[in-house]
């Protein structure tokens, strides 16, 4: 196989990859919008979850692949800023921000992620940027806007520390994806994934520890939605993220995951009955259609036509 076949074959693997985390991600957030009618709090479903998903992942490491639970000293210092960082306080600013502001307007917010993670990758050289790649962006972002605008009540309740909480939840996701990439030179994905959710579940067990939840009241059913979001819509999702960053830049992957939006929306109106509107519809095309330019734009062709454009507008 060409090295061009084999980069290809790379990308579309990463592409799918992020993609069925976006997903799993989608399908939680209609899981959890579900658990919400209930009496369980936003806060106290976080810190439940992200306790169990690291007890999961390191009773499944620990019985499975030992080896991967070993880490050398001198890289605490990287997984403890990975955890508190990027998935605690990522998590902590992101439900302060719905306290502070409209589920929508957070979520908007936390979708400039990609951009704040291009922005960075090119001015640190990491990332070359393209003609094809800032219109994927523009795409998906926008599209995500537009899902939110066709909310109802998806820009109320605008405030200016809603918005400086939920902009720190989107740099805190962007440094979960970059600064994820950087562990992953070192150790295999489940590595980075169990010492992540490790010290964010510590950092959950001192901002609420477990006797000042309510965990008697929660029944049945609700215990098993708890276990199904800390596996398979936690520490799957997480997982499959973390890999697809070993075939993608770290922008793309984060572009790749505006899918989450379009999986959630559809699958609102397809359980929860919530309606889907025409602006919303156009959204998550707009979506689609970015993340389909983001991969056409890497074939050969269209990146000789991305050049030759930007060489028409420079002359």
């Amino acid at each position: 196989m060409s090295r061009t076949a084999e980069d290809r074959d790379g990308s579309g693997r990463g592409y799918l990859l992020a993609a069925s985390a976006a997903a799993l991600w989608g399908l939680s957030g209609v899981i959890s919008k579900h658990l919400f009618r209930g009496t369980l709090r936003p806060i106290e479903l976080v810190s439940i979850r992200t306790v169990l998903a690291a007890l999961i992942l390191f009773a499944w490491l620990g019985c499975s692949a030992p080896r991967l639970l070993r880490i050398r000293r001198v890289d605490l210092a990287y997984f403890f800023l990975l955890g508190i960082i990027g998935v605690a306080l990522n998590q902590y600013l992101y439900y302060v921000a719905l306290d502070l502001t409209s589920v929508g307007f957070a979520l908007l917010l936390q979708y400039l992620a990609p951009l704040l993670l291009m922005g960075y990758g090119v001015l640190a050289g990491t990332e070359r940027m393209t003609v094809g790649k800032a219109a994927a962006a523009i795409l998906a972002v926008g599209g995500c806007a537009l899902m939110v605008a066709g909310q109802a009540g998806g820009v109320a309740r605008v405030s200016l520390p809603g918005v400086v909480f939920a902009l720190g939840s989107a740099c805190c996701f962007a440094f979960y994806t970059g600064y994820g990439q950087y562990g992953l030179r070192r150790y295999e994905p489940r590595t980075v994934l169990a010492y992540a959710f490790f010290f964010s579940a510590l950092a959950w067990l001192l901002l609420r520890p477990p006797w000042t939840l309510p965990l008697r009241s929660y029944d049945g059913a609700t215990w098993g939605l708890i276990l199904y979001l800390a596996s398979f819509a936690t520490v799957l999702p997480f997982g499959l993220y973390l890999m697809s960053l070993r075939h993608l830049e770290a922008s793309r992957t984060n572009l790749t995951s505006t899918l989450e939006p379009v999986v959630a929306a559809a699958l609102a109106w397809l359980v929860l009955g919530e309606r889907l509107g025409p602006v919303q519809i156009l959204g998550g095309a707009a979506v689609l259609g970015g993340l389909i330019l983001l991969q056409v734009e890497q074939a050969p062709l269209a990146r000789r036509a991305g050049a030759r454009l930007v060489a028409w507008l420079r002359n």
